[in-house]
């Protein structure tokens, strides 16, 4: 008996690229900063513009750094290797 197109298994799904889950770290990261500075703003009645950049600069770079490390996480679970592959075999 043939197969009919509904029999055929899904293929399983692409993974999530690494680069886009660091990038998106690094954009939630930058909301939350902008988020802190305002805070900040409202308590302390001055809004720097130093401390704006300050703020969402430093929680990009955290929002990145923990999207990397929890990246990193997955792919281990998954059998991937971390290290990036210089030369091909």
């Amino acid at each position: 008996m043939p197969k009919t197109p509904a029999d055929k298994p899904t293929p399983p799904p692409t993974p999530i690229s690494r680069w886009m889950v660091v990038l998106t770290g690094v954009i939630i990261g930058a909301i939350w900063g902008a988020i802190m500075w305002g805070i900040t703003a409202a308590i302390h009645g001055s809004a720097s513009a130093a401390v704006f950049a300050y703020l969402v600069i430093t929680m990009a770079m955290i929002g990145g750094g923990v999207a990397a490390f929890f990246g990193a996480v997955g792919v281990k679970r998954r059998g991937e290797s971390l290290r990036p592959r210089l030369w091909k075999r």
